[in-house]
Parts: structure tokens; sequence; C-alpha cells
């Protein structure tokens, strides 16, 4: 999917948990990856472009333990889930938008 694309289609299909191959499924390879290949840990991927004054797209996906479950190993889900992507230049709270899934995960900071 090119670039444009991307930015256009982003929020609307953020509204929904979403998984690492619906994301490269979706949006196809990245531009960088950061982390592994192997499925029991998380990742970013990350789309850029050549235009240099567009800002990188990271998807940020995770994987790991239930909170019921009381262990950090193994993970639970077969492949990493997208929790959140940060898309734009600005403040970080301006540019970060979590999936339902990073909802349910994020931290009560009361």
């Amino acid at each position: 999917m090119e670039y444009a694309a991307l930015r256009r289609n982003l929020s609307s299909w953020l509204t929904q948990d979403r998984t690492y191959t619906e994301v490269l499924e979706e949006f196809g390879p990245p531009s960088v990856l950061f982390g592994g290949d192997n499925p029991f840990y998380g990742r970013t991927l990350a789309y850029a472009t050549e235009e240099t004054t567009e800002p990188i797209i990271c998807f940020h996906l995770w994987n790991g333990s239930s909170e019921e479950s009381g262990k950090s190993w193994p993970p639970i889900h077969r492949e990493p889930l997208l929790l959140a992507v940060r898309s734009g230049r600005g403040a970080f709270t301006d540019t970060f938008t979590f999936t339902p899934e990073g909802r349910r995960r994020r931290p009560d900071i009361g």
C-alpha cells in the first residue's frame, strides 16, 4: 500500500483490534522492523516514505501473558497484537493512538 493511502486509512482501521498478520496484509512489509520474527515476542513496524517531511508511522505490537495467569511466559497469543500506532509530528499524546486492546492493557495511573 502506498504511504498516502496508509495515512488516509489509519484512523478508521484502528477502531478494531488487529494482529501482526493483519497489519502486514493491510499495509505490506514495513520500511523498518524493530524486533525479530519470533511470534512470541512483540515488535514495532515502521513505515516511511522518501519524502522526508512526512512522519514515520510506527505500529507497536505486543505478545505477552494474561494478567490472570500470573505468569510471564509463555505468551498466550499465537502472534503479536497491535496495541498502538504513532503517526504525525508534535506532542506524543497528540500522535499516539491506542487500539481497543491497547486501551484495555493501558495501566490505570490514578
